[in-house]
């Protein structure tokens, strides 16, 4: 189960400062920042980015906005 503590630690690992929060939304987390969405596993949050799914509109990762210079 994702508690408020894991909230307030947990950061989406796309962001290159590791800054943006990460929102519960049903199933899966979200990245406040990206939209990038993370699924949640029997309790636990899957970060792991190779089974993120991306946000509408995006095609790679590379298209983020974290990942924009």
């Amino acid at each position: 189960m994702v508690t408020p503590e894991m909230l307030e630690i947990l950061r989406c690992p796309m962001d290159p400062k590791r800054e943006a929060r990460l929102v519960l939304e049903e199933t899966r987390l979200l990245c406040a920042r990206c939209r990038l969405q993370y699924r949640i596993r029997e309790g636990f949050p899957s970060l792991l980015i190779e089974e993120a799914t991306l946000p509408e509109g995006c095609s790679n990762l590379g298209q983020l906005p974290c990942q924009q210079k």
